[in-house]
């Protein structure tokens, strides 16, 4: 079978587009104007898909280019994915609507400070620690977002952060993010990055990134996301697109 062919949404916010760009041949590169547009160039399977989470999910709506994109994104909600791996956070955390935060005993759950985040991947508003007196600013300044789901959690620290690909349950490649220097990936925290796509493997995700906090006496997942989206920050990326090329070329034998 032929080698994929590689979308790539070269968007200046994301730089793993251009390290991937310049390790495969003849890339069909996406501009935002197509992007917005869902103006894709003909492009036969198998084909890899990467870039901006916009991009990504307007490649999904072209039934053509379907599979060339991996990310299950409901199935990577944290409502969705928690289940498997909850004592593996390492912290407390509730899902609860939007409109519920003013109304919870909050410091009385989770102390004087509280981490919120989105339930989803798509960054619909910024992570962030609040305290009782901040709470209610913030919840006015996202109140267009009433309808979604979000993560309530106690605040916990970490020294250092792991971005690890894995797919079927086995790390791939990774690397310390988001700041530099990028330092790799010990074999502690690999370990347990497998132990979390193990457990993934039996909900569908076959394709993910697990972000491991280190810190406090143990490892924690930060959060799990897709392939096709998520920054390769000091990840090896040849081993990156072997990966990603070979899901590809499994997913057309599966149509076959």
């Amino acid at each position: 079978m032929k080698r994929p062919r590689w979308i790539l949404d070269l968007h200046p916010d994301f730089p793993g587009s251009a390290a991937v760009a310049a390790r495969v041949p003849s890339p069909v590169l996406v501009t935002q104007e197509d992007a917005v547009l869902g103006r894709f160039p003909p492009v036969e399977l198998p084909a890899v898909g990467y870039g901006t989470m916009r991009t990504m999910m307007q490649l999904m709506r072209t039934p053509s280019l379907a599979n060339a994109v991996f990310d299950d994104y409901p199935a990577l909600r944290c409502a969705s994915y928690y289940r498997a791996i909850y004592d593996l956070l390492g912290r407390t955390c509730v899902l609860v609507p939007f409109t519920a935060l003013a109304l919870l005993p909050l410091e009385k759950m989770f102390g004087s400070a509280f981490f919120v985040r989105p339930d989803t991947n798509y960054k619909l508003f910024p992570a962030t620690i609040l305290t009782a007196a901040t709470l209610g600013p913030w919840v006015q300044a996202y109140a267009h977002h009433a309808d979604e789901l979000v993560v309530v959690s106690e605040v916990v620290t970490f020294i250092s952060e792991y971005r690890c690909f894995c797919r079927n349950g086995s790390f791939v490649c990774g690397s310390s993010y988001p700041a530099q220097p990028y330092a790799p990936v010990p074999d502690e925290v690999r370990s347990f990055a497998e132990q979390v796509a193990a457990r993934l493997m039996d909900r569908g995700l076959t394709m993910v990134t697990v972000d491991v906090g280190v810190g406090q006496g143990r490892m924690r997942v930060v959060e799990v996301g897709g392939v096709n989206n998520w920054g390769i920050y000091g990840a090896d990326v040849d081993a990156f697109i072997t990966m990603m090329e070979a899901e590809a070329l499994a997913r057309v034998e599966d149509l076959a």
